[in-house]
């Protein structure tokens, strides 16, 4: 489709972009002037999409739901989508331009607005399925909208195989979609599940993050080097290749990542001090860990030198009286050994443990 279409009540000016699916224009209302986007199919599944796409957003605003692009089917006399014209701007072009801890933490500030409105997505038993950095419009207010509902499924009723999702297929048993954002299973052709957007949002913030999504990605041991040990965790948890080791949807992922959200949005001196905290924190557990194995290795010396002088004397029995401060500086410093994670889960649950 080259040239623009006529549609009634609709001036087509530009053509902005194109997919397997349909095309997207610019153009604006006769009646008003109102820019506008027009979505255009390129195919009777392209159309199908857009229907799907209209219903799911209407369906989400009926709940409540904000942060979503408002679409518009009309079916006659040819099938489009209309949509207020959000401009070009995506979080794509807000991740090409992070070159440092501020437009860093503008970015993660986006992703969190977004990752909210996912997971109230989720709650309202929605998978949205084509999360990417190019789906998410930003306004003139730098706010993010979230758009591009045309693979969406109701989860109860999900499956990979409708005539939709086959419309992707581009021979020789290639995928049209956005692979790069589609967990392993999806691949692999399983039915969608609530977790497809946990890993699209876990590439999403690796992006973020490192630059490059995970398939680029350094080994976990060299991400701990880079990143926070508790962003890494729920990063890994996040792009698990099994969907049984992954956070199992969007609220849960939304949970886990508050927890850590001063570590990653801290900018200027807040991020200084948290890092400085951090050097502080881990030079003291080192310090008490050095003591610990010092004050062992004390007894064990005094222990074995005290033996020795009791044996090599004519007087040896002077030197056993020695052990009385040894015993009271053991019982002060008892080396148990390290401790297990059920131990250290019964003791913060207040339980008593038992080393014996």
């Amino acid at each position: 489709m080259s040239e623009a279409p006529l549609l009634p009540g609709l001036v087509l000016e530009e053509r902005v972009a194109r997919t397997n699916l349909s095309e997207v224009w610019r153009g604006r209302r006769s009646h008003d002037g109102a820019q506008v986007a027009v979505k255009l199919p390129l195919s009777p599944s392209g159309a199908e999409a857009l229907r799907l796409e209209a219903d799911t957003v209407q369906a989400l605003e009926r709940g409540g739901l904000t942060g979503i692009v408002h679409a518009e089917f009309v079916a006659d006399p040819a099938p489009h989508l209309v949509l207020p014209w959000m401009g070009r701007r995506t979080l794509r072009d807000v991740i090409g331009e992070i070159r440092g801890g501020g437009a860093r933490s503008n970015a993660l500030r986006i992703y969190y607005k977004v990752l909210r409105t996912v997971a109230m997505v989720d709650m309202e038993r929605f998978l949205h399925g084509d999360l990417k950095p190019e789906n998410i419009l930003i306004d003139d207010r730098g706010d993010p909208w979230l758009t591009d509902f045309g693979m969406a499924r109701h989860i109860r009723n999900a499956r990979l195989d409708s005539h939709v999702s086959r419309s992707m297929s581009i021979g020789d048993g290639e995928w049209g979609g956005t692979l790069h954002y589609l967990p392993p299973e999806g691949l692999q052709g399983e039915a969608p599940t609530r977790s497809w957007d946990v890993y699209a949002m876990g590439v999403i913030l690796h992006e973020i993050l490192l630059g490059r999504r995970p398939d680029r990605a350094a080994t976990p041991e060299a991400l701990r080097a880079l990143l926070p040990e508790k962003v890494v965790d729920v990063l890994l948890h996040a792009l698990a290749y099994s969907p049984e080791d992954r956070i199992a949807s969007t609220q849960e992922l939304a949970a886990e990542l508050e927890s850590v959200r001063f570590e990653l949005t801290a900018r200027g001196p807040a991020k200084w001090g948290l890092r400085g905290m951090r050097l502080c924190l881990a030079g003291l557990a080192a310090f008490f860990v050095m003591v610990r194995y010092v004050s062992v290795f004390a007894l064990l010396l005094s222990y074995i030198a005290i033996g020795v002088l009791a044996y090599c004397k004519e007087t040896g029995g002077f030197f056993l009286f020695l052990y009385i401060p040894v015993l009271a500086f053991h019982a002060v410093v008892r080396w148990e050994g390290p401790e297990s994670p059920e131990e250290a889960r019964l003791r913060k649950s207040g339980a008593v443990v038992s080393k014996s």
